[in-house]
């Protein structure tokens, strides 16, 4: 049956706060036939992939939309969405300092793992295998072929003398928007244009951060073969529940006394962060779930930071956003945008700079818009 699309007057703006709040609008979409139910284009400006999955929800969760939006977080919305046949092409447009995924195009698939029941992916990303999400293509139920293209924009930040080739940007979204009636999603979060690392910080006057990093250090494997990826994954996994393990305890009761496996080296490495945050902290001020969330992003890159300067900034919404939307093959269907700040990830500082300068550069160059600051209705309830 041929998809009738359904046209909005002007283009929707949604602005959240936390960016897995974008989904919903985006479901709505689907379900009013402005949006074609599956294979969708999505268009994503972030210094993060976002695209790692819920580690215990179940594939089957995908069909249960209000149990799946009570599952999802920030860093894990997209590929439950491209699983379940919405999303098909994946673009993340990221700025320099984004260092998760090098340029390029990709394409994988995403299934149901046989075993687990869990979603699991066959792309070799070193960002997908230190999160123990990939699998062989034969051990995954009715997988899905997602494609995915990582660009860099923003390069004059890096190096004052080189430019963005636009050119060959528009060339990348028209392979997946060839038409000018083509409907996709353009997303962005503000923190493109500026990011914290947020856990820098973490319970830093005992130095954290840096001893987080031994402890979940993961090594890339050194080759693509499926086996080779299968043992690091297996390896990554056990890695990362035991520490799960051990910072729960601690969490539950606040101290290490009545840990059962006392022989294994991660605990006593945790005995000893733990000895050393409350020797600066009062354990009653600690949040070992989170200490533990912090340690999640220690594998072989770490979070991006960069504060980006005033002049700097200006520079990327007015000149480099302005060119990127100006390189668009067409309008998109809906724009969606999540502030981060809360959680500070984009500058609180600039975030409203930020927002008011990407909603300038909509208006101007897709014309008609509508905008609708969903998190000033979250903040008045």
């Amino acid at each position: 049956m041929a998809f009738t699309r359904k046209y909005f007057q002007k283009i929707p703006v949604h602005v959240v706060e936390a960016h897995d709040e974008v989904l919903p609008f985006i479901y709505r979409c689907l379900g009013s036939k402005h949006l074609p139910f599956e294979g969708n284009t999505f268009v994503h400006l972030d210094s993060h992939p976002d695209m790692l999955v819920p580690k215990d929800m179940l594939a089957d969760t995908v069909w249960d939309k209000e149990q799946l939006f009570s599952e999802l977080s920030i860093e894990n919305w997209m590929l439950p969405a491209a699983y379940a046949g919405h999303l098909r092409h994946l673009v993340w447009i990221k700025p320099p300092w984004a260092n998760q995924m090098v340029d390029g195009a990709r394409e994988f698939h995403i299934g149901k793992h046989v075993d687990s029941g869990l979603i699991r992916l066959t792309c070799p990303e070193p960002y997908f295998v230190s999160e123990a999400l990939y699998c062989p293509l034969e051990e995954l139920q009715d997988p899905r072929q997602v494609t995915l293209d990582v660009i860099t924009m923003g390069h004059f930040l890096e190096d004052s003398n080189s430019k963005d080739d636009f050119g060959a940007i528009s060339a990348i979204l028209r392979q997946h928007i060839p038409e000018k009636d083509t409907p996709y999603i353009l997303d962005v979060d503000l923190d493109f244009f500026s990011t914290k690392n947020p856990f820098i910080a973490l319970y830093d006057r005992a130095n954290l951060y840096d001893r987080l990093a031994p402890l979940y250090a993961f090594k890339r494997p050194l080759s693509t073969e499926p086996e080779v990826l299968k043992e690091a994954v297996a390896a990554r996994n056990e890695q990362l529940i035991e520490l799960e393990k051990l910072f729960d305890y601690l969490q539950e009761n606040r101290s290490l006394q009545g840990y059962e496996d006392t022989d294994s080296p991660r605990y006593e490495a945790v005995r000893l962060i733990f000895r050393e945050v409350t020797s600066v902290y009062r354990e009653s001020e600690i949040d070992w779930k989170l200490v533990h969330d912090a340690g999640c992003t220690r594998d072989d890159t770490d979070l991006p930071h960069h504060v980006t300067a005033p002049n700097d900034l200006s520079r990327l919404i007015s000149g480099t956003f302005r060119s990127f939307l100006a390189a668009l093959p067409a309008p998109p269907t809906i724009v969606t945008i999540a502030r981060s700040c809360e959680d500070d990830y984009c500058p609180v500082e600039s975030v409203d700079q930020i927002q008011v300068g990407v909603l300038d550069e909509l208006e101007q160059r897709l014309g008609a818009i509508e905008t609708r600051l969903v998190y000033l209705e979250e903040e008045a309830n």
